[in-house]
Protein backbone atom coordinates (compact mmCIF):
# COMPACT_ATOMS: atom_id res chain seq x y z
CA UNK A 1 0.00 0.00 0.00
CA UNK A 2 2.87 2.38 0.80
CA UNK A 3 4.41 1.73 -2.58
CA UNK A 4 1.14 2.53 -4.32
CA UNK A 5 0.72 5.73 -2.30
CA UNK A 6 4.29 6.76 -3.09
CA UNK A 7 3.68 6.04 -6.78
CA UNK A 8 0.49 8.06 -6.75
CA UNK A 9 2.27 10.96 -5.06
CA UNK A 10 5.09 10.81 -7.63
CA UNK A 11 2.58 10.75 -10.47
CA UNK A 12 0.70 13.74 -9.10
CA UNK A 13 3.93 15.68 -8.60
CA UNK A 14 4.99 14.88 -12.15
CA UNK A 15 1.58 15.85 -13.48
CA UNK A 16 1.70 19.20 -11.66
CA UNK A 17 5.16 19.89 -13.04
CA UNK A 18 4.03 19.07 -16.58
CA UNK A 19 0.84 21.08 -16.23
CA UNK A 20 2.84 24.12 -15.19
CA UNK A 21 5.34 23.58 -18.00
CA UNK A 22 2.61 23.45 -20.63
CA UNK A 23 0.76 26.57 -19.58
CA UNK A 24 3.00 28.79 -21.66
CA UNK A 25 1.72 32.32 -22.10
CA UNK A 26 1.89 33.52 -25.69
CA UNK A 27 4.08 36.63 -25.91
CA UNK A 28 2.72 39.87 -27.35
CA UNK A 29 4.71 39.87 -30.58
CA UNK A 30 2.76 42.93 -31.72
CA UNK A 31 4.39 44.95 -28.98
CA UNK A 32 7.82 43.78 -30.13
CA UNK A 33 6.98 44.62 -33.73
CA UNK A 34 5.97 48.17 -32.77
CA UNK A 35 9.11 48.61 -30.68
CA UNK A 36 11.39 47.41 -33.49
CA UNK A 37 9.88 49.68 -36.18
CA UNK A 38 10.75 47.22 -38.91
CA UNK A 39 11.53 47.89 -42.55
CA UNK A 40 9.57 45.83 -45.12
CA UNK A 41 12.26 43.16 -45.61
CA UNK A 42 12.75 42.88 -41.85
CA UNK A 43 8.99 42.62 -41.40
CA UNK A 44 8.81 39.60 -43.70
CA UNK A 45 11.48 37.74 -41.70
CA UNK A 46 9.90 38.88 -38.42
CA UNK A 47 6.60 37.31 -39.49
CA UNK A 48 8.38 34.05 -40.34
CA UNK A 49 10.14 34.00 -36.95
CA UNK A 50 6.90 34.72 -35.09
CA UNK A 51 5.05 31.97 -36.96
CA UNK A 52 7.87 29.50 -36.20
CA UNK A 53 7.70 30.47 -32.52
CA UNK A 54 3.95 30.04 -32.44
CA UNK A 55 4.28 26.61 -34.06
CA UNK A 56 6.82 25.63 -31.41
CA UNK A 57 4.55 26.81 -28.60
CA UNK A 58 1.63 24.97 -30.18
CA UNK A 59 3.67 21.77 -30.31
CA UNK A 60 4.26 22.03 -26.57
CA UNK A 61 0.55 22.57 -25.96
CA UNK A 62 -0.30 19.54 -28.10
CA UNK A 63 2.31 17.44 -26.36
CA UNK A 64 0.89 18.60 -23.03
CA UNK A 65 -2.53 17.37 -24.05
CA UNK A 66 -1.03 14.01 -24.99
CA UNK A 67 0.77 13.84 -21.66
CA UNK A 68 -2.45 14.55 -19.82
CA UNK A 69 -4.24 11.78 -21.70
CA UNK A 70 -1.44 9.26 -21.23
CA UNK A 71 -1.16 10.13 -17.55
CA UNK A 72 -4.90 9.70 -17.05
CA UNK A 73 -4.83 6.33 -18.85
CA UNK A 74 -1.89 5.13 -16.79
CA UNK A 75 -3.36 6.27 -13.47
CA UNK A 76 -6.63 4.52 -14.28
CA UNK A 77 -4.83 1.18 -14.12
CA UNK A 78 -4.87 -0.69 -10.82
CA UNK A 79 -1.05 -0.73 -10.78
CA UNK A 80 0.29 2.19 -12.83
CA UNK A 81 3.69 1.79 -14.42
CA UNK A 82 5.76 4.66 -13.04
CA UNK A 83 8.35 4.21 -15.79
CA UNK A 84 5.75 5.46 -18.26
CA UNK A 85 5.39 8.61 -16.21
CA UNK A 86 9.12 9.24 -16.20
CA UNK A 87 9.29 8.86 -20.00
CA UNK A 88 6.59 11.47 -20.61
CA UNK A 89 8.98 14.39 -20.24
CA UNK A 90 11.48 12.88 -22.67
CA UNK A 91 8.71 12.24 -25.18
CA UNK A 92 7.52 15.84 -24.99
CA UNK A 93 11.02 17.23 -25.45
CA UNK A 94 11.59 14.88 -28.40
CA UNK A 95 8.39 16.10 -30.09
CA UNK A 96 8.87 19.82 -29.43
CA UNK A 97 12.64 20.24 -29.84
CA UNK A 98 12.72 20.40 -33.67
CA UNK A 99 10.12 23.17 -33.69
CA UNK A 100 12.11 25.22 -31.19
CA UNK A 101 15.29 24.71 -33.21
CA UNK A 102 13.46 25.97 -36.31
CA UNK A 103 12.15 29.00 -34.42
CA UNK A 104 15.62 29.82 -33.07
CA UNK A 105 17.00 29.57 -36.60
CA UNK A 106 14.38 31.99 -37.93
CA UNK A 107 15.14 34.49 -35.16
CA UNK A 108 18.85 34.24 -36.02
CA UNK A 109 18.01 35.10 -39.64
CA UNK A 110 16.06 38.12 -38.43
CA UNK A 111 18.94 39.20 -36.18
CA UNK A 112 21.21 39.50 -39.22
CA UNK A 113 18.90 42.18 -40.66
CA UNK A 114 18.54 44.28 -37.49
CA UNK A 115 20.55 47.28 -36.34
CA UNK A 116 22.03 47.23 -32.81
CA UNK A 117 19.04 48.97 -31.15
CA UNK A 118 16.59 46.56 -32.75
CA UNK A 119 18.79 43.58 -31.96
CA UNK A 120 19.01 44.51 -28.27
CA UNK A 121 15.24 44.98 -28.07
CA UNK A 122 14.50 41.68 -29.81
CA UNK A 123 16.90 39.69 -27.65
CA UNK A 124 15.56 41.30 -24.47
CA UNK A 125 11.98 40.49 -25.51
CA UNK A 126 12.79 36.86 -26.31
CA UNK A 127 14.81 36.42 -23.13
CA UNK A 128 11.98 37.81 -21.01
CA UNK A 129 9.19 35.93 -22.78
CA UNK A 130 10.66 32.74 -24.26
CA UNK A 131 14.10 32.45 -22.67
CA UNK A 132 13.67 28.91 -21.42
CA UNK A 133 12.25 27.72 -24.74
CA UNK A 134 14.50 29.53 -27.24
CA UNK A 135 17.90 29.75 -25.54
CA UNK A 136 19.67 29.42 -28.90
CA UNK A 137 17.94 32.54 -30.23
CA UNK A 138 19.00 34.90 -27.47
Amino acid sequence: MKRYALGLFAALALFCAHAQAYSIPVPDFGRLERELRLKPLQKAQFDIAVEASQRALMSVALAGMQVKERLANEMAKPYPDLNVLYRLHEDVMFLAAPNFRDAASEWERLYRTLDQRQLDAARRFLRDNLGTYLPGAI
